[in-house]
């Protein structure tokens, strides 16, 4: 059996040596030494957040999330201790990798073929994609509610409103340099994904949070989105007025459908939200970005979130993002597809064709082997999601029993399931009894069960004002910093994602990860937390 494992790590390379690339400034070019003189940012190894590129500092909103990230990627790791071991990456509560699973088959099956077969693959693709591509994926658009035929004020979808991309990363960041000018608004909720939020301040555009709400269930409240688009054009008008040859203004809004990190959907059964954000952002003439990525991973399967361009009123002035990372198992793949308005639609092609060309066809193959019209493919979906589902599902369960204690899980047979698995990936008795018991004053936040992804909000609010030597827990810093020390817990807090309650302390974790992660991240939380007084 060892002989095998040797062979087959030989086969995929997993035994090779890796040589890590060193330097000496003194060996530096003339022109090298001037380059990191006027940028020693670029002698650490460590990633920061970026600056904008007019040199201004972040914006108040902004600020915040830098900070958080800066904590979280550059300082803490100088609170390590050597005696305790790191966790794997990917093994991490901060990662937003989704859970393993196998790549969706039609994505394989169409790369494989491409290999094989396509007889062209020496020619440059065209810059956005070609148009047999794009009808594979139009027909999946029309199969999922996009209308084809024109109507009152809608020019019906067709291939031209389609655009592959290498990500929905990738194609948010060309969608805000298509549409934002310097110092126009990207409005966003909050919390919310804060890569995201970072992209439109690094092209001198800025960043404006609307705050979530539990009275909403934390869901967009269309008037609140209403006052607060009013309320910062009037801020913009005052403040820029003779200062640029326009007035900045509130140019889109980030509807992320599914919701990351909340995981609320926005499907048949709450579609006068959906609706109403449309409205507004009509009215004001606003775009809408409307962030589909966790589509496919809503947990009714039967009710998955409606895109808002399948309304004719809004395809106009609605951009829609679609991508393979979350969904399909193939997040090192980084593809995508933007469906816009024609115009937009060209701003992107022209950035793509200027700066990189041409999408990589492989990217195409994946995206349209995951989004087509065929009924194969929407066989294989509904057995390849099925069991996903229920394991992310279970996932949250087991997420839920090991921070709120065994007995918060009510099913009697799903409770000897956690249990059989908390026995499993923990051997310590003493662990066990603890991890069955919860971790003291942290609960799943209120209200935010997620109803599709693979994260949770974690609420330690509770631990405030307790302490552990010399460590107080009063913020976000102070519990990171702690958990870092006791075990080298890692978790995306809330000021890296805008969290809404300034004096809450709550994290974002990842419960797509494999169980015994899970496990032994909680066990490795309960043990620190029990040593708070």
């Amino acid at each position: 059996m060892n002989e095998i494992k040797k062979i087959i790590k030989r086969i995929l390379k997993m035994n090779v040596v890796v040589k890590r690339s060193d330097y000496n400034e003194n060996n530096f070019s003339i022109a090298l030494k001037e380059l990191v003189s006027n940028n020693p940012h670029l002698l650490d190894s460590r990633m920061g957040v970026g600056k904008r590129n007019d040199g201004k500092e972040f914006y108040r909103d902004i600020a915040k999330i830098e900070k958080g990230f800066e904590f979280l990627n550059v300082e803490l790791d100088s609170y390590g201790r050597k005696e305790v071991k790191n966790i794997f990456e990917y093994d991490g509560f901060n990662s937003g990798t989704p859970m393993k699973t196998k790549p969706f088959p039609m994505c394989i099956n169409n790369i494989r073929r491409m290999l094989w077969f396509d007889r062209t693959l020496y020619w440059y693709p065209s810059s956005s994609g070609s148009l047999v591509s794009k009808q594979k994926f139009l027909d999946y658009l029309i199969k999922e509610g996009f209308l084809d035929n024109k109507c009152s004020n809608y020019d019906g979808i067709g291939v031209d409103n389609i655009v592959f991309t290498c990500s929905t990363t990738h194609a948010y960041s060309m969608i805000l340099r298509a549409i934002a000018r310097d110092e126009d608004v990207i409005l966003m909720t909050g919390p919310n994904y804060g890569l995201f939020a970072l992209e439109p301040e690094r092209i001198n555009a800025r960043v404006c949070i609307l705050d979530l709400e539990e009275e909403d269930d934390w869901y967009v409240n269309p008037n609140k989105l209403s006052k607060k688009i009013d309320e910062i054009n009037e801020k913009l008008k005052i403040q820029f007025k003779g200062k640029l040859p326009y007035i900045p203004k509130v140019v889109a809004f980030l509807n992320m459908n599914p919701h990351n990190p909340l995981g609320k959907v926005m499907n048949n059964k709450n579609i006068d939200i959906l609706k109403s954000i449309g409205d507004v952002c009509l009215e004001k003439g606003v775009f809408v970005i409307d962030d589909l990525i966790y589509r496919d991973l809503t947990f009714d399967q039967n009710d998955l979130a409606v895109p808002l361009a399948t309304f004719p009123k809004y395809f106009n002035n609605t951009i829609s993002l679609f991508g393979i990372s979350k969904a399909y198992g193939l997040a090192s793949f980084r593809a995508g597809a933007i469906v816009a308005p024609i115009p937009i639609c060209r701003a992107i092609t022209a950035q793509i064709w200027q700066y990189m060309d041409s999408i990589p066809t492989p990217q195409i193959q994946a995206v349209i082997g995951a989004f087509n019209g065929s009924e194969k493919r929407y066989k294989m979906a509904r057995k390849y999601f099925k069991p996903i589902i229920n394991e992310y599902k279970y996932r949250f369960m087991l997420l839920k029993a090991l921070i709120e204690g065994i007995d918060s899980i009510s099913d009697i047979k799903l409770k000897n399931k956690i249990i059989r698995d908390i026995y499993k990936y923990e051997k310590d008795k003493e662990s066990r009894k603890y991890l069955l018991k919860g971790v003291p004053g942290v609960f799943i936040k209120k209200g935010t069960t997620p109803m599709s992804g693979f994260f949770a909000v974690i609420d330690f609010t509770r631990l405030k004002g307790k302490r552990y030597k010399d460590i107080v827990i009063n913020d976000d810093f102070d519990l990171l910093k702690f958990l870092y020390i006791e075990g080298k817990i890692k978790c995306i807090m809330g000021k890296n994602m805008s969290w809404p309650i300034e004096d809450e302390i709550v994290a974002r974790v990842n419960f797509g990860l494999e169980k015994h992660a899970l496990v032994n991240n909680v066990s490795i939380i309960n043990k620190a937390v029990r040593k708070l007084k």
